[in-house]
């Protein structure tokens, strides 16, 4: 498929959201508990700041290295920042066809965002809503809302009257 540029600004957006909520995290928030129940804030930070170079490693041609082992405690939206940056250059270079999907990678930042906003006590309402609806759409698109893998549990329904964010961790089962 050709390269989406409205997918890649919409991964952009997606990784500077999540970006700045790291840049929240104090030590002390490393050991909390988060949606993912084998996943604490610091294992979860480490798996967002991991993708950017699993994706620039996929898009490259080369196999993604998924158990790459991260282990950031400080300056974490930076390091985030920093790799999202090249993920993006990159994207901007591609032209051509590409099996790769900007909105695939948006729905895993998106996702891991609202775990992560969900771990720090936060909400979702002062996130661009954009990216989570472009993410719930890609979702439902590529994967459906029957689940067999690990990543995404079955879709469940988010409460009437849910942001944007929720609906989306809600269609990635997540309990909202």
């Amino acid at each position: 498929m050709p390269v989406d540029q409205v997918g890649t600004l919409a991964l952009q957006r997606a990784l500077t959201q999540a970006a700045d909520l790291l840049d929240a995290v104090t030590p002390e928030d490393l050991s909390r508990p988060t949606p993912c129940s084998e996943w604490d804030v610091r294992r979860l930070a480490n798996h967002l700041i991991a993708q950017p170079r699993v994706f620039v490693t996929m898009l490259q041609g080369a196999p993604p290295g998924w158990n790459g082992h991260e282990d950031y405690d400080t300056a974490l939206g930076d390091e985030l920042r920093s790799r999202g940056n090249t993920l993006i250059n990159l994207w901007r270079e591609t032209t051509g066809e590409t099996m790769l999907d900007p909105d695939w990678q948006a729905v895993e930042i998106a996702v891991h965002t609202w775990d992560l906003a969900r771990a720090l006590g936060r909400t979702t309402d002062g996130l661009d809503q954009s990216v989570a609806q472009r993410a719930l759409v890609a979702m439902d698109r590529i994967l459906g809302p029957t689940r067999k893998g690990r990543a995404f549990a079955d879709a469940r329904s988010a409460p009437a009257g849910s942001d944007a964010y929720t609906h989306l961790a809600a269609y990635a089962g997540r309990e909202v």
